[in-house]
């Protein structure tokens, strides 16, 4: 696992593209619908963006791993902390949503593009990534339960 003292842009990136990949939804509905799952999705995003990570780790299930195992939900938390320690502004662009329902469960790609610096108009950094992501319907949320992600070249 990657400590937050030697993550560059690309830990920005990383936890900003986990932003656009998830949500900090707690919702009425309480079955496994696409909608539910996108309103997910856009809260953790906006939690992201407005360096809410205490909800936006709500979103994340207690087993999540990223980039195959690089990150555990610890390591996720530290990572996202340690960005908003760096970056006064933050945001996330998503394109290109595809949502697979398969009941409970579901698979989302997406490209996300991530941009932080210190608030001014223009972003100071920015990255380009594709996308995957597994989640999982419990106690009547959706939760991320793994993501992939990689720099478009």
């Amino acid at each position: 696992m990657q400590g937050p003292s030697n993550l560059g842009f690309f830990g920005l990136g990383r936890l900003l593209l986990l932003v656009a990949v998830a949500a900090v939804f707690t919702g009425c509905a309480r079955s496994p619908t696409e909608q539910a799952l996108r309103d997910r999705i856009d809260a953790m995003q906006s939690a992201a963006e407005q360096r809410e990570m205490g909800e936006f780790m709500d979103g994340v299930a207690e087993d999540f791993a990223g980039n195959s195992s690089e990150f555990d939900r610890d390591g996720l938390q530290r990572l996202l902390r340690m960005i908003a320690l760096r970056h006064q502004s933050i945001g996330v662009t998503r394109m290109a949503l595809k949502v697979e329902m398969h009941g409970d469960r579901a698979v989302v790609r997406m490209q996300i593009l991530v941009t932080g610096g210190s608030g001014g108009f223009i972003p100071e950094q920015g990255q380009l990534f594709d996308t995957e992501s597994a989640w999982r319907f419990v106690d009547g949320e959706w939760q991320l339960g793994s993501a992939q992600w990689q720099p478009v070249r």
